[in-house]
């Protein structure tokens, strides 16, 4: 939920190197293969040669910055203690095109946590799920700012076509500290407009992390004003696993019918094992909903994500907030 970006350590820190976990080796071998690797060897090929294949519309580039995609499957099973479990499969995928300059770019998305939605805030999971496809256009890209238009359809709603322009802000206090805002406006067939507007605060250091994240939408589908806020603190327990606990509270301004607010508190464990793409997440929650007359309840999250593609995590190929 929170990425924690290396920084300079501090004394403590220094003499306390971070725990390591046992290399996880990805076998190259035909003979050591299980059908899995096989299968996942199989369809990262595949993203790639579809990322060559949308790069070459825009003439051929060098060997040393070719096209790539990166893919993101999410399996997660959810457990509620009032209500019918879920089961949801959530994809998101990610096309790098060297040849349009950086200012193009192909997303496809069912995950809230991906570049459509920008962050998983919590509460995005049940307000603004649904697969979808863009394309992207960012005119203007600064240290500080950028912009972006993005044409696109729902595509779980029979082919609902959208477009949405962006402007995000991001502010440096320090070498640990940073502030992030962005403004968007999106319009749909079906569901006309509505205005989103995203504030976080992030401060960080080499093995843990504090998010503070706000979120208020406003539109014609919307009962009133849509608004969520989550608090996050994520630790690195090791080189492949981390912990994150987090409250949160989100609700509409105008439902009574609904009564839709709700207040969480919870915990995501997040574990690579097997191999370099495989993870899964444990994420238990006590949330109090209002429609249960704030009654705690208990909520289990297990998801199992598998990532494809060929992706150059070295370069800073998208600007995720």
């Amino acid at each position: 939920m929170l990425a924690t970006a290396p920084t300079k350590p501090t004394a403590e820190e220094a003499s306390e190197p971070l725990p390591e976990a046992p290399p996880l080796e990805d076998p190259t071998d035909d003979a050591d293969q299980r059908w899995y690797d096989k299968a996942h060897n199989l369809l990262s090929a595949s993203a790639q040669d579809s990322a060559l294949w949308f790069d070459d519309f825009f003439g051929p580039s060098e060997e040393a910055d070719q096209a790539s995609s990166h893919f993101r499957l999410r399996l997660q099973q959810r457990m509620f203690e009032r209500e019918s479990n879920e089961f949801k499969v959530r994809v998101s995928a990610s096309y790098y095109l060297p040849n349009t300059e950086k200012r193009l770019k192909l997303l496809v998305e069912s995950d809230p946590d991906s570049e459509l939605t920008e962050l998983r805030d919590g509460q995005s999971e049940e307000g603004d799920g649904g697969a979808r496809a863009a394309l992207r256009w960012i005119p203007l890209d600064f240290r500080r700012w950028d912009l972006s238009f993005d044409i696109g359809v729902q595509l779980d709603s029979g082919l609902d076509p959208f477009a949405r322009t962006r402007a995000r802000y991001f502010y440096s206090f320090d070498e640990r500290t940073v502030m992030k805002f962005s403004q968007e406006f999106k319009a749909e067939v079906q569901d006309g407009w509505s205005e989103t507007s995203r504030l976080t605060l992030e401060r960080i250091f080499s093995r843990s992390g504090y998010r503070l994240h706000g979120r208020a939408k406003y539109g014609e589908q919307t009962e009133g004003l849509e608004w969520s806020t989550t608090f996050v603190r994520a630790q690195r327990l090791d080189t492949r696993s981390a912990l994150a606990t987090f409250v949160s509270a989100s609700g509409q301004t105008k439902d009574e019918e609904e009564q839709s607010e709700i207040y969480r508190l919870g915990a995501n464990y997040r574990r690579n094992f097997l191999r370099s793409w495989l993870f899964y997440e444990i994420e238990p929650q006590l949330t109090w909903p209002r429609k249960y007359d704030y009654v705690t309840n208990l909520e289990l999250r297990l998801t199992l994500e598998v990532q494809f593609g060929n992706w150059d995590r070295g370069r800073d190929r998208i600007n995720q907030i």
